[in-house]
C-alpha cells in the first residue's frame, strides 16, 4: 500500500471518529467530560456563527432547555458531584438571557423569557423535590438558587415596556 492511500485512509478514520464523537457529544451529560466538553465546544461555536441577534437569543434559549434537562438529569442519575456547576451554567445562561433582552429591549422576547423561567421554576420546583435531603449532600441548595435567580431574572425583565 502506498504512502498516499495510507494517508488517505487515516484522514477517513479520523474523520469518521470526529463525525461519531460529535454525533455521541449531542446527548452526552455533564458525568461523561469528555464527550460534554466536545458538546459545549459544539455549542458555543454554533453560537458564534449566529450573527443576528434574534438568532442568538433563540439558541441561548434552546441551550437553557438543555441545561435544565442536564441538571434534572443529574439528579435522577444521583450524580450529586455534578449538580453544582450543573446549576451554575443553568444560571449563568438564564442571567446571559436577561441582559440580551434587556440590551434588545423587546417585549416579545421578553415575555417569551418570562413564561419559559415560569416553566423552568416549576421543573426546578419537581427537581427540587425529588432530591434527598437528609444526606450530607447539600447540592439541593443549588438548585434552590436557580429558582430564586429565576425570579430575579423574571423580575428585571418587567423594566422592559
Amino acid at each position: 500500500m502506498s504512502d498516499k492511500i495510507k494517508i488517505q485512509l487515516g484522514s477517513i478514520a479520523a474523520l469518521v471518529i470526529v463525525a461519531l464523537s460529535l454525533l455521541l457529544s449531542q446527548n452526552s451529560t455533564p458525568d461523561a467530560p469528555p464527550l460534554f466538553g466536545l458538546k459545549r465546544v459544539q455549542e458555543n461555536v454554533f453560537l458564534k456563527l449566529k450573527s443576528n441577534p434574534d438568532q442568538k437569543f433563540e439558541y441561548m434559549q434552546t441551550l437553557l432547555n438543555r441545561r435544565l434537562e442536564e441538571l434534572g438529569s443529574q439528579v435522577r442519575r444521583e450524580s450529586y458531584g455534578y449538580i453544582l456547576p450543573s446549576a451554575s451554567r443553568y444560571s449563568t445562561l438564564a442571567g446571559q438571557l436577561t441582559e440580551m433582552a434587556l440590551v434588545l429591549k423587546d417585549k416579545n422576547k421578553a415575555s417569551s423569557l418570562k413564561e419559559q423561567f415560569a416553566n423552568h421554576q416549576k421543573a426546578l420546583q419537581q427537581i427540587y423535590i425529588v432530591y434527598p435531603k437528609n444526606t450530607e449532600n447539600v447540592e439541593y441548595k443549588y438548585i434552590e438558587d436557580d429558582i430564586n435567580y429565576l425570579k430575579i431574572y423574571s423580575d428585571k425583565l418587567t423594566q422592559i415596556k
